[in-house]
């Protein structure tokens, strides 16, 4: 170009100058150029661009049952890729979605005890999408130590938790999907054996309320969860409530059936009708709605169900190639694995929902 520049100038001083100008031009084209081509910091990547150059922390919020396998699943993890920390952080599903969309903190990546929180809370302004990969059931444990240890079982369970010297405990249902689905559990006992189970355990040592229409039960969480009843132990997320049990200081508590086995807890498997584990119960299941959160603006309708975890990459991730890697490798084979000995079967199907990555559907 500079070339054809000079072969039309006549005096050198001129020549120069238009070399000079020629060239600039040139270099703000280019520089322009790359510039426009620079992906945007805040965009969100759709696909891992070098899986072998993953490196940096991977934050994971989970539910506090998830906390074991997904340990397990770290340490294959990093022993995969050395460059990466996986940092897993427990509580209740709830209180892990309030930490992202009310808090904002930063999150790689959310597994929660019940999925459909995520399309009631992070959809579509934290998360564009999510995975359903596993199950479980709702028992309730105990210990040696615990009273009528020797005489408990599938058909007095509530009749021995209602006794004037028993303790039994269930997580928040604010803050835990855990303790939600004890008191639905509570709720379908009373309507399956007809009688006042859930005001005797619940309501009666709680501000907690209740009211039947048409043959369904609503049952409403005070946002300021008070107690009434030292028989009854309520803790933010239901793995809280184990060191209680082995300890003695608490008789009773629900909790799932993986925690149960992961924790080597004697427990009591309740019937189809009435542990959330059976998806052809649902039509039951539904008999039971649980609000969480009332009187405030976070007040959500939980209508019972079986229960089924959930994934999701929140948007507000910082490693998105570390996030997707860490997903691909927990709906494996190697977490499937994991997740069955641990008491937490997937589903015979993943379960979808928005645009996904490819990634992960292979």
């Amino acid at each position: 170009m500079a070339l054809q520049v000079l072969s039309v100038i006549g005096e050198p001083i001129m020549s120069w100058r238009t070399v000079f100008t020629a060239i600039a031009i040139i270099v703000v084209i280019i520089v322009g150029t790359v510039f426009y081509m620079k992906p945007s910091a805040s965009s969100t990547p759709t696909m891992i661009t070098n899986v072998s150059n993953i490196s940096g922390h991977v934050i994971v919020f989970c539910a506090g049952s998830l906390y074991i396998p997904l340990q397990e699943l770290k340490e294959v993890f990093e022993e995969k890729f050395p460059g990466v920390e996986v940092v897993i952080e427990p509580s209740g599903s709830v209180m892990a979605v309030r930490k992202v969309v009310e808090l904002n903190r930063r999150c790689d990546v959310i597994a929660l005890a019940d999925y459909r929180l995520i399309p009631k809370y992070m959809v579509p302004n934290y998360t564009k999408w999510y995975v359903a990969f596993a199950t479980n059931e709702i028992v309730l444990c105990y210990t040696d130590k615990s009273r009528y240890a020797g005489e408990i079982n599938a058909d007095n369970w509530y009749e021995v938790l209602s006794r004037p010297d028993v303790k039994y405990g269930f997580s928040n249902p604010n803050d835990d999907p855990c303790g939600y689905r004890a008191v639905t559990v509570l709720g379908l006992a009373s309507l399956l054996y007809g009688e006042n189970i859930l005001d005797e355990l619940v309501l009666s040592r709680t501000n907690i309320k209740a009211r039947e229409v048409n043959g369904e039960l609503h049952i409403y969480v005070p946002s300021e969860l008070e107690m009434y009843s030292e028989n009854l132990v309520i803790r933010s997320k239901s793995i809280d409530l184990i060191a209680l049990l082995e300890a003695g200081a608490l008789d009773y508590a629900f909790e799932y059936r993986s925690v149960a086995v992961q924790h080597n807890l004697k427990f009591i498997e309740l019937p189809r009708e009435l542990n959330l584990g059976d998806p052809e119960m649902e039509n039951f299941y539904s008999k039971v709605t649980i609000h969480i959160l009332c009187s405030t603006d976070k007040e959500k309708a939980i209508r019972g169900a079986a229960i089924v975890y959930g994934v999701a990459v929140p948007l507000t991730v910082e490693n998105y190639d570390g996030a997707l890697e860490f997903i691909k490798m927990l709906l494996s084979s190697i977490g499937k694995s994991i997740f069955e000995k641990h008491g937490q079967p997937f589903l015979g199907e993943l379960m979808y929902f928005g645009d996904v990555p490819e990634v992960l559907k292979s």
